[in-house]
């Protein structure tokens, strides 16, 4: 629920009915959530990011972030502070997100399993979060101190390090199998 606000006020002088009606609800916290007031984030993200220099590819305000909380980003990283500045870039240019994830370009960030994977294996807590604490959040969030919608938000750098010391952070590909050899033919 959010808080009773002034909102336009129209004045009804008919009212009619027919056997087909469409009666439309708004879900607030859903995928119409997304699209009245998500997605029109979107591309001010986007906006915020590129002025900081960053490759910023794709921006996604995720369903299960209530379609306005959490925002997945993807970028093709050419700097090691491409991370952190792609996320300072989100939280400005979405001031009521609480949670942004930022993403290599081979992430698909409308997979979850992608995503989750991502965070899984090129996070580390101590060198690539961002924590934006008592800051001014959305008053969606029932999380938030009650009257002021203050909240902690937090940035998840889950990019590659550029200089990998040896180590992959690439997807590991599974070998093609030809079914020939034991399907026969």
């Amino acid at each position: 629920m959010d808080v009773v606000r002034q909102e336009p006020v129209f004045e009804v002088k008919t009212i009619t009915h027919r056997k087909t009606a469409v009666w439309q609800g708004l879900l607030p916290g859903r995928l119409e959530h997304k699209i009245l007031m998500g997605m029109p984030r979107e591309p001010t993200v986007f906006r915020s990011i590129k002025e900081r220099g960053v490759d910023v590819l794709d921006v996604n305000i995720t369903p299960g972030g209530t379609s306005w909380l959490h925002i997945a980003v993807q970028i093709r990283k050419m700097h090691d502070d491409d991370g952190l500045k792609a996320l300072e870039g989100a939280f400005s240019g979405h001031r009521s997100a609480k949670h942004v994830w930022v993403y290599d370009e081979d992430i698909n960030i409308y997979d979850e399993q992608e995503r989750e994977w991502a965070m899984a294996t090129r996070f580390q807590g101590d060198v690539n979060l961002l924590i934006k604490d008592r800051e001014p959040g959305s008053s969606l969030d029932p999380s938030a101190e009650p009257g002021t919608k203050m909240t902690t938000k937090i940035g998840f750098d889950c990019t590659k390090v550029l200089d990998t010391k040896g180590k992959s952070f690439d997807k590991a590909e599974f070998p093609k199998v030809d079914l020939k050899k034991f399907l026969g033919e």
